[in-house]
């Protein structure tokens, strides 16, 4: 076969998309003749198409050196110059198109978006302008131009009379997207696929998926733009995170090691898969590569937290701490580290909590745990609740579980009848109607925390919810209810005096943490929350009025892999 004849089946196979076999057809030729340009701009081109820039510069500067006809070889080493970054040579290169060509809109155009990159933008107009005074339906110049002067209207105008263009749909969309109209965005998005299989477009359209929370064509999408272009980094990451896929991010990392959203994203993944020393070195990868992050620092504080090096994660929630004082997660497991930290060196995490509450006067987690740890009432108890509930809304449930949660069960196993007009106090989620809601039965939930009683208006078993600390409830209500539920509440609550007078004459069922022998009223534990010897809250409910008092001792749940004993109380006016 003659090398014209060869030449052709590459130019063939390049335009296929067959990249592979066109480079080994144009290897084949250069071997022979390694004066050809036009081979050394092809296999430039093949080069550029895969995002490899750089070696197809090398190709097209090698094709200069020999090319009869310089022009398309300028314009393309300035294209794939201008992927790499190198506008000044880019610049130059464009400028020698237009000495050849003056008339090369595409040149002009591309010098506007260049210009427009490195924040010239009366450059970037002119050129743009340039572009479209030697071609008035140029719609590349025109869509460019309408997004640089943020022309809404220009770029609607636009969309209407090059219908069957993507450019207009596709900005369009990516204003509506960037607002967070994502139902807008997504009708531009698909119009823009519509008139053309681009990358960016599909790139977009799976992102505006993903906000709508639609994975399955998120997840289409993003094959659909791994396949136009297989070294996306984005798809990639993407993909591997929706379809919980490890050779995703093995392949991002391969094409791009000093990817830091890569490292993090597979960190994120290896977490999940329980592998928590690989995620370790995969968040660290990422903190080194993605700079001082409070994010990166909190989650690498979390592993080493799960593998019991307390003072490491506390060095890191702290450091995450100041540089995010408003990010009430990070408080939470700097809270939690500290008591953990306290069952073992006291003094230590009693140091660690003084620091934080000088740095963090009025953060309601470091008020409540220094004053935890030095047995102290805390003043806002109220706040420090409701703040606390918000944040574990979310994992309560899968919380309660892991821990064992056991009030419930216990009062299944006593076979108590729930029935009639029942006050549940600090519902949350509203497990306890689920466990014991019976048809018989008028539930009304009450809870501090807002976010808690969305979780149980979803599930429709209470007939009226109610957001509200419970004894400010209970002061300001004069409602007469069958039987009173406070289960996992009297721990968080100082004036719990108050609240079994307000309960009284109803049937009362509460449960209370334990407190030491040595305790004969209440303490309060290193955790925060309120211990009680049951004798003493035993009497306190006979000076109220309550005769009937049965009490059920059990272990709540597990904390720290052991038990924390309390005692189930049933109370009745007689």
């Amino acid at each position: 076969m003659s090398f014209d004849l060869l030449f052709n089946k590459a130019n063939e196979l390049y335009l296929s998309g067959a990249y592979g076999q066109a480079e080994e057809i144009y290897r084949q030729i250069l071997a022979f003749a390694p004066e050809n340009a036009n081979v050394l701009n092809m296999l430039g081109l093949v080069a550029s198409a895969q995002n490899e820039h750089h070696q197809a510069v090398r190709y097209f500067y090698e094709a200069l050196k020999k090319a009869p006809n310089p022009l398309p070889v300028y314009f393309n080493l300035a294209v794939s110059l201008t992927s790499i970054a190198k506008f000044s040579e880019a610049i130059e290169a464009y400028e020698h198109v237009l000495k050849i060509a003056p008339n090369t809109k595409e040149a002009y155009n591309n010098l506007g978006g260049i210009y427009e990159k490195t924040g010239e933008l009366e450059k970037a107009k002119e050129n743009y302008r340039k572009a479209t005074n030697l071609d008035e339906n140029y719609v590349d110049a025109l869509v460019n131009l309408a997004v640089l002067e943020n022309n809404e209207t220009e770029l609607t105008s636009l969309s209407l009379k090059f219908e069957n263009s993507p450019l207009p749909f596709y900005y369009l969309s990516l204003s509506a997207y960037e607002k967070g109209d994502f139902d807008k965005a997504l009708s531009f998005a698909l119009k823009a696929d519509k008139c053309q299989e681009a990358y960016d477009i599909k790139n977009l359209t799976a992102q505006i998926y993903l906000r709508l929370k639609d994975i399955e064509n998120a997840i289409k999408y993003f094959h659909q733009a791994l396949i136009l272009n297989p070294k996306s980094l984005d798809a990639l990451i993407n993909l591997g995170t929706l379809e919980n896929e490890e050779s995703f991010f093995k392949k991002a990392l391969s094409l791009d090691i000093q990817n830091s959203e890569a490292h993090l994203a597979y960190a994120d993944f290896l977490v999940q898969d329980g592998r928590k020393a690989e995620a370790l070195e995969q968040y660290r990868s990422a903190l080194l590569l993605g700079g001082d992050n409070a994010a990166l620092s909190n989650n690498i504080g979390l592993i080493l937290k799960d593998m019991a090096d307390y003072k490491g994660a506390l060095d890191l929630f702290f450091n995450a701490f100041l540089k995010d004082k408003s990010n009430q997660d990070i408080a939470v497991n700097m809270a939690e580290t500290l008591v953990l930290l306290h069952n073992n060196d006291p003094k230590e995490a009693v140091k660690i909590a003084k620091l934080w509450v000088k740095n963090a006067p009025n953060n309601v987690f470091a008020l409540k745990t220094l004053a935890a740890f030095e047995n102290k009432v805390f003043e806002n108890d109220k706040e420090y609740v409701s703040a606390l509930f918000d944040e574990f809304a979310g994992v309560y449930e899968k919380q309660m579980e892991n821990i064992d949660y056991n009030v419930l069960s216990k009062i299944k196993e006593l076979s108590l009848k729930i029935k009639g007009y029942v006050l549940d106090l600090g519902c949350g989620t509203g497990l306890a109607a689920e466990k014991l809601k019976t048809s018989d039965s008028n539930w009304t939930g009450v809870d501090i925390s807002q976010k808690m009683l969305d979780i149980a208006q979803e599930k429709q078993l209470y007939d009226k919810l109610i957001q509200a600390d419970i004894l400010d409830f209970l002061g300001n209500n004069k409602l007469k209810f069958d039987i009173v539920l406070c289960l996992d509440v009297i721990e968080y609550i100082e004036n719990y005096e108050n609240l079994f007078k307000y309960c009284f004459p109803s049937k009362l069922v509460f449960s209370i943490e334990k407190a030491p022998d040595h305790i004969h009223t209440f303490s309060v534990n290193p955790q925060g929350r309120y211990e009680h010897n049951p004798e003493y809250i035993k009497n306190l409910l006979k000076t109220i009025g309550y005769q009937s008092i049965e009490m059920h001792a059990l272990t709540l749940r597990k904390e720290n892999s052991k038990d924390v004993e309390g005692v189930l109380f049933i109370c009745n006016e007689a």
